[in-house]
């Protein structure tokens, strides 16, 4: 199928990129603006919320929030009740909750500034609790998305291409799923573990990183952002006409 340059197809394939790009790049800025500002790592990459980079966190959070919630995705077909838009609306509501109600910082470096929900959730544990519910859920969402949603086919069977990509994809789910087990196993079950391993080596910050790089290359790989840096994973340009199939338009 040969590529429709349509304003609907562009609006898509740029907040794909967007998304994937803020997923893949807000580790990476938060490990080099703490360097840079010489200041304490953080634990976790919520917990970027107590330090100077906080409107970095929150713009970012945001941005992938309202991303989401206006990605419209593939509509359903044949009574599907697992779609794009569900899954990116319940994502995009999560992270935007999870900005809203920040974590609990347990650093003596943390000089947490009044916010809203302090006022209205009394109790700390409360909030911690419901911002890493929220985070949980946004995480499981994006997972879902790359391992069950990106990897579908408008009409099977999927082209050789499609194969390849599916199999990154769900590369990239299992690591998202992976790590939200980890992460939420040690938070619940070893709680004292978990705080060890944060103190010695940022555990958490590393564990959501992870997750955000898979969430990103993911979202990346489905804008077609890669699509001249790894071909192999594209279908080739007609010859007769010079353009690229419409990957976008069908999934």
């Amino acid at each position: 199928m040969s590529r429709h340059h349509g304003p609907d197809l562009a609006t898509m394939l740029r907040l794909r990129r967007s998304i994937g790009a803020i997923g893949l790049g807000l580790p990476i800025v938060l490990m080099l603006g703490a360097m840079i500002a010489q200041m304490p790592m953080k634990n976790s990459i919520s917990e970027f919320y107590y330090s100077p980079l906080r409107e970095i966190f929150i713009g970012a959070a945001a941005g992938v929030g309202l991303f989401l919630l206006a990605y419209q995705g593939y509509p359903a077909m044949n009574g599907e009740w697992l779609t794009d838009r569900r899954v990116s609306n319940l994502a995009g509501a999560s992270v935007l909750f999870m900005a809203a109600v920040p974590t609990n910082c347990l650093q003596a470096t943390c000089y947490p500034p009044q916010t809203l929900m302090d006022q209205l959730i009394a109790d700390d544990r409360l909030q911690a609790a419901l911002h890493l519910g929220a985070a949980g859920l946004f995480l499981t969402s994006l997972g879902v998305m790359s391992h069950t949603l990106f990897t579908r086919c408008t009409a099977p069977p999927c082209s050789m291409q499609k194969e390849r990509r599916n199999l990154c994809y769900r590369l990239f789910g299992w690591v998202i799923y992976a790590m939200v087990a980890l992460v939420g196993g040690v938070k619940l079950v070893f709680p004292e573990l978990g705080h060890v391993w944060d103190n010695g080596w940022h555990f958490t910050f590393w564990a959501e990183s992870v997750a955000l790089w898979a969430f990103g290359l993911s979202w990346l790989m489905k804008g077609e952002a890669l699509h001249d840096t790894l071909p192999y994973f594209y279908e080739p340009a007609p010859v007769e006409t010079g353009a690229r199939p419409d990957n976008a338009a069908t999934r």
